[in-house]
């Protein structure tokens, strides 16, 4: 008999739908059982792309930035020019910062010689058009004597 029915004049199934409330509370479908490979990626992916967007930042910010007088980038600088002079390699002396803004950084170390006395570099980075240049200065100092001069006794 029930396909002598006729269907509902609404056009719906005679079968009845759960209420909107009970098919919020229902379980909700599980997850695909071939999950491995995204919880692969997160794993690895996400902190590779962080370190590869760190590492791009710090590039970025190298090239329009004046390097600070104690960083490794003015340190290689500061190297290529003793070697040019013939002077020595830099070792571990304090690098001091005598000024420093966004047009120029103005820096000075003291370096001791070999041979006594000592080898005062004033060197500055500045823009040139949209690179970064170096200005330098350089004076030797004869080694100071410690004592007092028995001529000039009183």
């Amino acid at each position: 008999m029930a396909a002598d029915e006729p269907p509902p004049a609404n056009g719906r199934s005679a079968t009845p739908r759960p209420p909107l409330r009970a098919a919020r509370w229902s379980r909700t479908p599980s997850p695909p059982p071939n999950n491995s490979n995204r919880t692969l990626f997160r794993l690895i992916g996400i902190p590779a792309l962080a370190f590869a967007g760190v590492l791009i930042y710090r590039g970025v910010q190298e090239r329009f930035t004046l390097p600070a007088c104690d960083s490794s980038r003015a340190k290689a600088t500061l190297g290529n020019v003793l070697d040019q002079l013939k002077v020595g390699p830099l070792r571990d002396e304090p690098i001091k910062t005598v000024s420093s803004s966004k047009q120029q950084v103005v820096c000075n170390v003291i370096l001791p010689l070999s041979g006594g006395g000592t080898l005062h570099i004033d060197y500055t980075f500045f823009w040139q058009g949209s690179h970064i240049d170096m200005r330098y200065t350089i004076a030797r100092r004869p080694a100071q004597k410690s004592g007092v001069d028995p001529a000039n006794r009183s």
